[in-house]
């Protein structure tokens, strides 16, 4: 049986009666926050003092926090953080003067609004006793002692217990400071950068309402001053001005220096937009001298991968390891994503005889890399709590993960990324794709007298449907001096302009392919080519004789066999020149058999397969013609040949070829062609024993394309 008690229920009549007696409507009472005289029962100590007390528990105790308790002890300091606008939520900070503060301590309050009570310039003090002062996004926190390292807010009730408003309220004024010269004792105090504006790349954005403005809204500030720089500029989701765009001018700036949520790098916030004035013109920024110089070398990170058989950690509890190298990469037309490429050197000669020329990756979660790190810029990287490990073929700087790396996070990128303030010409390597060898993976180098096949001109760099991650095209070397191909990434900006068509130089990065299996040249965009000469494709050869007119003398409709090993028995060559799999087959459809080949689904990046006749005398017969059918499907680019030779002794790669004026016949791009017959070629010249050649040159997945030949006749009289 319950039994509900007479008093109970007075109770909770009244409380209703209270309750109601307090509604007046919608309107709001901004509370009366006059304080008369503070009387403070006990010592009143400095925020310096608090600090202090604090780094020696550290240091003593190797503890990362430290609770007071009966020891009857104050700060006091002056609010400079102020939450009217919602830039700053149930905290505020206070600096130990309202002028030169040394320095400044945050302290979490359960409650929202506190402008109300603790206006800008507002004296307060903090009892101590009860509260643990540690560190909270990397700087000075004062509140309740929570689970482990985290420190709580102050509950709403027992707020009055340990904050005191003092009567005083004094005027502010910001520290004039330069980026170079704020350091940690900055931290939670009020600073003006005299001279600064937004990074260019983001004018045009709101303050924080992005779309991966999660929380805050990242922004970079640069300095116009002399020593140069840039900060971290962060706005909450929740502030008033959030859509606001950014200023577009440079000026004077007054924020709250403090660190992001990660407690891993220095950022600035305003109060609101008052604090910004930037009515003046904009500047050339430079970055600031980090004051960094090499303690080791591309060499020794390459020497210790290889020594410890793979994968390498580099411990913070090393000695400290900082490499020096020069960005040869670009992520600013697309080619490039999320890495950087860089060089222990901007020139083309070896730094010492134990420093070889050598370039390195760094994998890292940021895009626009070239805002801060354009080409030429000097980069310091600091390996302690990095690794290095082959990725995507190449030796790669990355964030250690159990036994692999991935990218650096965007907390620690500028932790361990560090501009330097040079930007130097870089000089690359001239030689030919012969030339290069592993050792100058992730180089800069320059190929010339190159032009790209002509089997794939009309072609976009990257535009086709069978591009998926990456345009491939084939690069030939006018002077035989290697052939290389070229990789394009479906997201670069001119992944659809043609490629160029004349020859000439190409500057880019010596890399790898996604999975480590070629050697190949990617290009920052498409001012890295210089192709203004003359093509050197084979000069086609042609007869000026008559011809025509006469009687079959050689032939061949392969109908005699039906696979391609019993015409290799007959005398014919099938041969793929690079060692693949693509050879020439025989056909058959509707009862007619006929050559065919296809590179699709091959897997060959590279593919050169040679069908040769045996030999065809010439000399008994005058006024030769040369004719046959061609079927042309699924085509993605003519990379078909007929060539000829008089002195081939069965090793296609030592003959003398020269090409045949045959108009190879187009198909569609998604199914079956037609046979063509094409016009009669003049061969009326040629004496000997000629051997004919159809040579198939292509790529998969980019040129693929499928032939048929068939009905090959040479006639004479």
């Amino acid at each position: 049986m319950k039994i509900f008690k007479i008093k109970n229920l007075f109770a909770l009549l009244l409380t209703a009666m209270v309750a109601v007696s307090c509604v007046k409507s919608d309107d709001f009472d901004i509370p009366n926050t006059e304080t008369g005289e503070v009387n403070i029962d006990g010592t009143i100590i400095d925020i310096d003092d608090l600090y202090d007390l604090w780094a020696q528990e550290v240091a003593t105790n190797q503890a990362n926090t430290l609770f007071f308790e009966e020891t009857n002890q104050y700060i006091s300091g002056f609010v400079i953080s102020s939450d009217e606008a919602g830039n700053f939520f149930e905290e505020i900070i206070i600096q130990n003067n309202a002028e030169n503060p040394t320095r400044g301590v945050k302290v979490l309050i359960d409650v929202n609004p506190l402008y109300t009570r603790y206006e800008v310039g507002r004296k307060v003090f903090v009892k101590l006793d009860g509260l643990t002062v540690g560190l909270n996004s990397g700087v000075l926190t004062l509140g309740f002692g929570g689970n482990g390292e985290d420190i709580e807010k102050i509950s709403g009730p027992l707020e009055e217990e340990y904050i005191v408003r003092s009567n005083e309220t004094a005027t502010i004024v910001p520290t004039v400071k330069t980026l170079s010269q704020l350091s940690n004792r900055d931290l939670n105090t009020l600073i003006q950068l005299p001279n600064a504006q937004f990074t260019e790349s983001e004018l045009g954005l709101g303050f924080a309402n992005q779309v991966g403005d999660q929380f805050d809204g990242d922004r970079t500030i640069e300095s116009c001053s002399d020593d140069g720089g840039s900060i971290l500029f962060q706005t909450s989701t929740f502030a008033d001005f959030k859509g606001v765009s950014l200023p577009q001018g440079a000026g004077s700036l007054t924020a709250v220096f403090q660190k992001d949520f990660f407690g891993e790098v220095y950022s600035l916030a305003v109060r609101d937009l008052s604090d910004l004035d930037f009515s003046g013109n904009r500047c050339e920024p430079s970055l600031l001298n980090p004051g960094l110089e090499a303690t080791t070398t591309f060499d020794a990170v390459y020497s210790r991968y290889n020594q410890e058989g793979g994968y390498v950690e580099f411990s913070e509890d090393e000695d400290e390891l900082v490499i020096e190298g020069y960005v040869i990469s670009s992520d600013e037309k697309g080619n490039f994503f999320e890495e950087i490429i860089i060089q222990n050197t901007p020139l083309t000669t070896e730094i010492g005889p134990n420093n070889p020329r050598l370039g390195l990756r760094v994998i890292l979660n940021r895009g626009d890399i070239y805002q801060d790190l354009p080409v030429g810029r000097k980069v310091y990287i600091k390996l302690n709590g990095l690794a290095a490990d082959i990725d995507s073929g190449s030796l790669t700087i990355g964030y250690p993960n159990v036994s692999e790396i991935v990218q650096l996070p965007e907390g620690v990128i500028d932790l361990h990324v560090v501009p330097g303030e040079e930007i130097a010409e870089l000089i690359p390597l001239m030689a030919s794709a012969n030339e290069l060898s592993e050792g100058d993976i992730n180089t800069l180098v320059q190929l010339s007298n190159m032009q790209f096949v002509q089997s794939q001109l009309g072609l976009t760099f990257a535009g086709e449907p069978a591009d998926e991650f990456d345009g491939e095209r084939n690069l030939e070397s006018c002077d035989e001096t290697g052939d290389i191909r070229l990789f394009t990434s479906t997201f670069a900006l001119f992944k659809s302009q043609l490629l160029p068509e004349a020859s000439g130089t190409v500057t880019a990065v010596y890399t790898k392919d996604f999975f480590g299996e070629e050697n190949i040249l990617v290009v920052r965009d498409t001012e890295d080519f210089s192709f203004s000469g003359p093509r050197c494709d084979p000069i086609v050869f042609g007869c000026d004789g008559p011809s025509g007119g006469g009687s079959i003398f050689w032939s061949e409709d392969f109908e005699q066999f039906n696979a391609i090993e019993d015409y290799v028995t007959a005398g014919w060559t099938n041969v793929n020149v690079n060692g693949g799999s693509t050879l020439w087959v025989i056909g058959n459809f509707d009862g007619t058999n006929y050559a065919q080949i296809s590179g699709f689904n091959s897997g060959e990046a590279d593919i050169e397969t040679w069908l040769v006749t045996p030999g065809i005398d010439m000399d008994n017969t005058t006024e030769e013609e040369l004719t046959m059918d061609i079927q042309t499907s699924y085509d993605n680019g003519e990379i078909l040949g007929v060539v000829f030779s008089t002195n081939f002794t069965g090793d296609v790669t030592t003959a003398d070829w020269q090409a045949l004026d045959v108009d190879i016949p187009t198909g569609p791009a998604g199914g079956f062609g037609t046979f063509v017959t094409v016009d009669p070629v003049n061969i009326s010249c040629i004496e000997g024993t000629m051997y004919l050649a159809f040579v198939y040159r292509g790529s998969d997945p980019s040129a693929t394309t499928r032939y048929h030949i068939d009905n090959i006749e040479i006639t004479g009289n």
